[in-house]
């Protein structure tokens, strides 16, 4: 997994810019950190606004500053406005999702000021460009005449006169603009007359909300009790769309802005996951280049199959998977692997002790690293999944007897190394305890390393793979040793950091996933998601790889609290990609079987609220959307499925469940496991529980 590096170590990710960034200009700029490799605002901020699929995003930072990276006013241009300097402040997106940032403050003269930037495409002289449009929206409560200058950067357009007086009880607006991405083309910027009459700001705000409304209309919607939750992830799909780059999947808009195996892999599974399916040939098809063409991360190419495998599970397109299965591209099986040959590369990669994997430089630094054998696993089961649905007999059997050869011979290696060392959990080396590794720290997060992104015993389980030994039987234990380790020097439920920034994560939701698969940890995504929320935005629904503690100091009020300093990226895409499908998985999961998970990761709190657990347009198999909602009353738990039937069953399994089932009015239960199995057609079902949530 992507992670932050040792000091001693070589750079993993590095910041794709070709000039040197300007100074900082006070402290509210957004400065450019070498140490980092990124822009970063007062307090550790950086967050960002931009267009679907546009060469560079825009870097935004605390108080209404923010960094064009390639633009008619040079490279990495910064705008923003001098009225701000320190004030307490809100900054939030507008509608609480949309990429829209607003920040609010009170000035002592009484004015009460809003700045709102977002980024809008448009074509000018026949030509798409993205720019970036902004408003001081200058409210004046009080009695008397206050001139109120917005002191805007003068490379800045603006777009109307609007003079500095603002009458008593009357409110003004300055309106602004500046181009700020030709997506990745030489033609000429366009002069600021151009951008004057290409709309106003209203207008291109309606543009920008319908479209990106519109674009959430592709994928599964979620609507939880905690609010937060539901706007975290649309803005993580937002930021997706908008971190990309064409048909790149980059990691960052603000360092590490390029394609990373692993890290490609991890946001093409969730998009596909949620039902995005848009570009899904040039997105899979581009992934190859990154997979086969770059050598950092050779887990990327192991789990390649893992994206083909949902997007053949959830859309049945047998055509092109068949086109793409054998068949590597031009440049050959080394750079633009097929998906055989990326499973194949398993195989010849089994140099490790007794047949496992080699050693790798993964979690960046080389080792044997348990987490390097789970990923190969689940990459010969989504292989399997593949070979079987499209009829090739014989891989199929290939790829079951490689994963039943690799599973024996990983258990065999953890099986000794946790015997031999008194072992209670899994250790992130195959053959070393962690107190012999680099987890040895209990606020290396990569302690949660052995889970993967997502969790071999959670997403194999879903491909309808056979999961057993150390890897699932001691997930519950793995989480209760490396929490238990935390107890006394950080919160719950955060996982801890990497070197430098030892709080707190972008993974951290992701790093709860596996619980999904256990018993007692079902609900960590979403635990550890909250704490997120609370407590690591470097922006609004932004996070870096990295953070550190929060500082109390910061200006910025409301949506938790935030961190002082931060690395790597931010916002950083993989992060969010994980944070969105732990959060979806956790209320419902498609198996390769057909079947449905439905409340796996459902906190008990929720149930005891009115407020329903509602997911919609939710992609099943072959192309079917469907819709489940859970709701709550005292013992009563009701299940509604609308849209069309899945076609397998639906397994109905909150973790209130378990042991607490008096009678059901539809299907069977198994008290063990808390499960409730009813038939596709059935539109409803209640569920009376011996003790409420």
């Amino acid at each position: 997994m992507t992670t932050s590096t040792p000091a001693d170590a070589a750079p993993a990710h590095t910041h794709s810019t070709n000039a040197s960034a300007p100074g900082p200009r006070s402290q509210y700029d957004c400065s450019f950190n070498v140490n980092t490799d990124a822009f970063t605002g007062a307090y550790g901020t950086a967050s960002a606004i931009g267009w679907a699929g546009d060469h560079n995003s825009v870097i935004t930072c605390l108080g209404g500053t923010f960094v064009a990276q390639d633009g008619p006013d040079g490279l990495f241009e910064q705008y923003g406005f001098g009225i701000y300097d320190g004030q307490r402040t809100t900054w939030a997106d507008a509608g609480g999702y949309l990429p829209e940032q607003v920040t609010t403050f009170h000035m002592a003269t009484g004015a009460t000021v809003a700045i709102t930037e977002f980024a809008d495409g448009l074509n000018l002289g026949g030509n798409p460009f993205v720019a970036v449009y902004a408003r001081v929206h200058v409210d004046n409560p009080t009695g008397t005449t206050l001139t109120v200058d917005p002191a805007a950067s003068p490379t800045l357009v603006p777009l109307d006169t609007t003079q500095n007086t603002v009458a008593p009880h009357h409110a003004v607006n300055h309106d602004y603009a500046t181009v700020s991405d030709r997506f990745g083309a030489s033609y000429p910027w366009p002069n600021a007359q151009s951008l004057q009459t290409a709309g106003t700001f209203q207008q291109h705000e309606a543009h920008m909300r319908a479209f990106w409304n519109s674009e959430l209309t592709h994928i599964a919607h979620v609507d939880t009790p905690d609010i937060e939750l539901n706007n975290a992830y649309k803005s993580g799909f937002i930021t997706t769309e908008l971190t990309r780059r064409g048909d790149a999947l980059n990691t960052g808009v603000n360092g590490y802005e390029s394609e990373f195996s692993h890290d490609v892999v991890g946001i093409l599974t969730n998009l596909f996951t949620q039902g995005e399916f848009t570009d899904a040939h040039a997105l899979l098809t581009e992934a190859r280049n990154v997979v086969g063409g770059q050598a950092q991360y050779v887990d990327g190419l192991w789990t390649y199959a893992v994206p083909w495998a949902i997007y053949l599970m959830k859309t049945g397109d047998i055509g092109f998977v068949e086109q793409n299965f054998a068949t590597s591209g031009p440049a050959g099986p080394t750079q633009q692997p097929s998906i055989e040959a990326s499973a194949h590369a398993i195989a010849a990669d089994r140099t490790g002790p007794a047949g496992t994997m080699e050693a790798t430089n993964d979690i960046d630094t080389q080792g044997l690293w348990t987490v390097d054998d789970f990923e190969a696993l689940l990459g010969l089961a989504a292989y399997r999944y593949i070979a079987a649905t499209i009829g090739n007999a014989s891989e199929a059997n290939w790829a079951g007897q490689q994963y039943e050869s690799l599973l024996q011979d990983t258990d065999g290696v953890l099986e000794e190394t946790i015997t031999t060392n008194h072992l209670d959990y899994l250790p992130c080396d195959l053959t070393r305890p962690n107190t012999a590794n680099r987890c040895n720290n209990p606020k290396d997060a990569n302690w949660t390393s052995p889970f993967g992104f997502g969790g071999w015993a959670w997403e194999a389980g879903l491909l309808d793979a056979p999961v057993s030994g150390p890897g699932a039987t001691l997930i519950d234990a793995t989480y209760d040793y490396g929490f238990n380790r935390l107890k006394t020097l950080l919160p719950p439920d955060t996982t801890g950091g990497f070197p430098g920034d030892y709080y707190s994560s972008g993974y951290n939701a992701a790093q709860g996933s596996a619980g999904l698969a256990s018993s007692a940890h079902r609900d960590q995504g979403i635990r550890d998601f909250e704490f997120m929320i609370e407590h690591g935005q470097s922006g609004p629904w932004s996070w870096w790889e990295s953070s550190s503690a929060p500082d109390p100091h910061s200006p910025w009020v409301g949506k938790g609290n935030h961190p002082g300093t931060g690395q790597g990226s931010s916002p950083h895409a993989w992060g969010i990609a994980g944070s969105d499908k732990v959060l979806l998985d956790s209320i419902v999961a498609q198996r390769a079987d057909g079947s449905v998970l439905v409340g796996r990761g459902v906190p008990p709190q929720w149930l005891t609220t009115t407020a329903p657990i509602d997911v919609t347009n939710f992609p099943t198999t072959d192309g079917k959307r469907s819709g489940f909602t859970i709701g709550a009353d005292g013992t009563a738990v009701t299940l509604t499925v609308s849209g069309a039937h899945p076609s397998g069953k639906i397994l109905f399994e909150l973790p209130s469940f378990v042991g607490n089932v008096a009678s059901t009015s539809a299907g069977t239960v198994d008290q063990h496991t808390g499960t409730v199995t009813v038939s596709p057609s059935v539109h409803h079902v209640t569920v009376t529980l011996r003790r409420a949530p």
